[in-house]
């Protein structure tokens, strides 16, 4: 399965869920209006039940759909934030239309914990316009719930390294510290001028290889009036451009 279908099957499951549950909600409501008769135990704890199976898959959806690729295309993700909006203030009703029955469910009324429906809150703050996610979250606010998606974004994303830079990397670091090896081995002796550009050119190799290799270095170095401080395949660069073995040798 792709994750094109993979995405396909989870808004499917969605419209299941929201349509079994708002079937529920009513037949509920009808029979209250309709027959003035207040809803059972059973007929509560079942609308618990479907309401936290619908609002539960969406915030598990949203967790998932970036590892599906769905963010990437921007339409999808902003009509998708709209859903959220929405899911979320259908969760404020939901939540409140149960506690109005809170006599009947006694110690079975279920409330969100502190960090419930936060990627869902996460998904309407990034994505839609600021003044619609805040007015939502007012509304959190005033009804007690949870709004710790509202106030932290979470970690970002971490990129990862297309191939195609990988292979050009390692391509270039190999070429380059092969002619600098060529250029050690028929001019053993190089003017100072020479030298610099061979350090430059092996630097740059070095640097181009441990840009692929995986792992975290860190250099901070004082010389003269100047600080310098380098991570990764910056940080092989500036060893090996300010180290100079034959100088050290020669001392």
């Amino acid at each position: 399965m792709t994750n094109e279908q993979a995405v396909i099957q989870a808004e499917a499951e969605i419209e299941r869920l929201k349509q079994a549950y708002m079937e529920h909600l009513n037949n509920i409501v009808t029979k209250i209006h309709e027959k003035g008769e207040q809803p059972s135990l059973q007929e509560l704890l079942a609308c618990q039940k479907l309401g936290a199976s619908y609002f539960n898959y969406i915030e598990n959806f949203v967790g998932n759909s970036g590892l599906l690729g769905a963010h990437v295309n921007g339409k999808w993700v902003t009509g998708f934030a709209e859903t959220c909006h929405s899911v979320l203030k259908a969760f404020i009703v939901h939540v409140n239309f149960l506690r109005s029955h809170s006599e009947t469910l006694l110690g079975a009324l279920e409330q969100p914990d502190d960090s419930a429906y936060a990627n869902m809150q996460r998904m309407t703050k990034e994505y839609l316009q600021k003044d619609k996610w805040i007015r939502l979250e007012r509304q959190f606010k005033e009804n007690s719930l949870p709004i710790a998606g509202f106030n932290y974004s979470g970690a970002n994303d971490l990129n990862e390294t297309p191939k195609w830079q990988l292979i050009s990397g390692l391509v270039i670091g190999l070429l380059f510290a092969l002619i600098v090896l060529i250029a050690a081995i028929f001019i053993p002796s190089p003017t100072p001028t020479q030298f610099f550009i061979f350090r430059g050119i092996f630097a740059v190799s070095l640097a181009a290889i441990a840009a692929i290799i995986p792992g975290l270095l860190t250099v901070e170095s004082r010389f003269q009036k100047f600080s310098v401080r380098a991570t990764g395949a910056i940080a092989v660069f500036v060893i090996v451009w300010m180290l100079n073995p034959p100088a050290l040798i020669s001392s």
